[in-house]
């Protein structure tokens, strides 16, 4: 009894260190000199490789057919037929 209540507080006092301590951690690594990067920025200059060959919008048209498909489709199954069937 006497060790799990040693062992429930080391576990609680641990957790509580932890979250204390997050938060410190990552505001003291903020380094207000740098300039942040921004993702949406890198490569902007060269572009990507997909982006220059891309060409038409076959997929586009495709994936309307399928889903105008797939809508028509579910419009005629009978409501009355269940799955007991």
């Amino acid at each position: 009894m006497r060790g799990m209540t040693r062992q429930r507080l080391f576990v609680g006092s641990m957790s509580l260190l932890t979250a204390m301590l997050t938060p410190i951690v990552v505001l003291a690594s903020n380094d207000e000199d740098a300039a942040p990067i921004d993702a949406r920025l890198l490569g902007y200059k060269e572009g990507s490789a997909a982006l220059k060959e891309a060409s038409g919008s076959a997929l586009t048209w495709l994936l309307c057919i399928v889903l105008t498909a797939v809508c028509v489709g579910v419009m005629f199954i009978n409501s009355k037929r269940s799955h007991l069937d």
